[in-house]
C-alpha cells in the first residue's frame, strides 16, 4: 500500500462548444480522481436518467435523496466528459450494472467506481485496459468490534486492543477495511471471494489531510504512475454548468441568481 499525496486542484474546465473529451489522458498507470461534498452542492434532477429519478422518490430519508440524487448528477457530469470520440451531455451518458451490481459505462471507454462516506464522495476513473474500485473512510470512524472486523479480514493473529491503544487499532483496521473493498471492487467480488494473493496495485490518497482518506486498487496489477485529482467542492453553478455543457435548469437557476444577488454590488 502506498500513500500518495496530491493536490486536490479545481477540474479542467473547456468553454461551451468545446467538447475535449478527457479520456486520451487515461493512458496505462493514470488515475483521475473527482472529490465532491454533495452536500454543498444542488443540482438539476434533468440530469438523471427516469430510472434514477424514480428509485430516488423511494426513499424516504430527505438526506439520502439528496444524496443520491446530487452525487448521480455530478458522476453524470464527469463520466460526460469521458465519451470518444467527443463529450456529451449529462443526461446521455448510458450507464448499467454487472451480475453483482457494480456500475460500468456500456461505451466502455473508461473504467470507474464511486465510494462516499458522510458528505464526502469520490470518483475514480481510469482506461478501458483495467478495472478500478475505490473506497473512501473518515478517519475519526471508530470501530465498535475490533475482533470480530479482524476475524472477517482473515487477520488471525490481532489480539485484543489495550483501552489506551483502541483508537490508534482501530483506524489500522480500518484502512485494512477500505484495502480489501475497494480490491473487492476492482474484482467485482464479494470481500470472501477475494483471492489470497489479487493481482490489484493499492495506494492512498489523502482526501481531506488527517480526516479522509481513499483506497484505490487498479486491476491487473500495475505500477499507477500518475493520480490527477479534480475538486469538485470549488465549483460555483456557472462553473458546474460549464462541466456539464448545460443550460441554467431547476435548482441550478435558483442557485445561480443566488449567486448574482450574492457578487452583484450594493445599490
Amino acid at each position: 500500500m502506498t500513500l500518495v499525496r496530491r493536490a486536490w486542484v479545481p477540474p479542467p474546465l473547456k468553454p461551451a462548444g468545446a467538447l475535449q473529451s478527457l479520456w486520451q489522458d487515461l493512458e496505462p498507470g493514470v488515475v483521475h480522481l473527482w472529490r465532491l461534498c454533495w452536500s454543498r452542492v444542488d443540482l438539476p434532477l434533468d440530469w438523471l436518467s427516469e430510472d434514477e429519478r424514480a428509485y430516488a422518490q423511494q426513499s424516504q430519508s430527505a438526506r439520502r435523496r439528496r444524496e443520491f440524487c446530487t452525487c448521480r448528477a455530478a458522476w453524470r457530469a464527469v463520466l460526460a466528459r469521458y465519451y470518444q470520440p467527443q463529450a456529451c451531455v449529462p443526461q446521455s451518458v448510458a450507464l448499467a450494472r454487472t451480475a453483482t451490481g457494480k456500475p460500468f459505462l456500456q461505451n466502455g471507454y473508461v473504467r470507474f467506481n464511486t465510494s462516499h462516506t458522510r458528505d464526502w464522495a469520490v470518483l475514480a476513473i481510469t482506461g478501458p485496459t483495467s478495472a478500478i474500485g475505490c473506497d473512501v473512510e473518515h478517519l475519526d470512524r471508530r470501530i465498535r468490534d475490533p475482533l470480530g472486523l479482524a476475524r472477517r479480514l482473515g487477520l488471525d493473529t490481532f489480539q485484543a486492543p489495550a483501552p489506551d491503544t483502541l483508537a490508534t487499532l482501530s483506524q489500522q483496521l480500518l484502512l485494512t477495511w477500505s484495502e480489501r473493498e475497494a480490491v473487492a471492487k476492482a474484482l467485482d467480488v464479494s470481500l470472501a471471494r477475494i483471492p489470497a494473493t489479487p493481482q490489484c496495485s493499492v495506494v492512498r490518497v489523502p482526501v481531506l489531510t488527517g480526516q479522509v482518506l481513499a483506497s484505490i486498487a487498479v486491476a491487473p496489477a500495475q505500477p499507477v504512475k500518475r493520480i490527477e485529482a479534480f475538486a469538485l467542492d470549488t465549483l460555483t453553478p456557472a462553473a458546474w454548468r460549464t462541466l456539464a455543457h448545460a443550460q441554467p435548469s431547476g435548482a441550478m437557476e435558483n442557485a445561480t441568481a443566488s449567486e448574482q444577488q450574492a457578487t452583484s454590488p450594493p445599490p
